[in-house]
């Protein structure tokens, strides 16, 4: 297999993890956070769409690839990222709109992400 596709779903599985089980553990806090972030806080929000994009762009200028399950993962997830970036930019209000902190959004959220944080995990260091 390609590796910057083991590469990139490595450090994508850990992130999909910890991030999952941040959401989960920490559910108050996120919920907490969901709801102050708003259009008022400009600088957070123009710095997460930064993150996201920086993020997708790095995963997508180096992997655009869909020759395997983990490659179409790996890439589909910097498209996601872009994606989200983007919106961040370009509406706001809408990205942050549904992050109205509900607790059981942010558990499905969460248990979503160790979904798909275990099958790239299992895809990039163990298949």
């Amino acid at each position: 297999m390609d590796t910057p596709t083991l590469m990139f779903g490595k450090i994508l599985a850990l992130y999909m993890l910890t991030a999952g089980i941040a959401f989960i553990v920490a559910t108050p806090f996120y919920a907490d956070l969901t709801r102050k972030a708003d259009k008022s806080d400009a600088v957070a929000v123009n710095i997460s769409g930064m993150v996201h994009l920086f993020i997708g762009f790095g995963i997508l200028v180096n992997h655009f690839v869909w020759d395997s399950p983990l490659a179409v993962l790996v890439t589909l997830l910097g498209i996601f990222f872009v994606i989200r970036g983007a919106a961040y930019y370009w509406v706001p209000q809408l990205v942050l709109r549904p992050s109205e902190g509900r607790a059981s959004g942010l558990r499905g959220m969460g248990a979503a992400f160790i979904g798909i944080g275990m099958l790239m995990g299992y895809l990039s260091f163990f298949a």
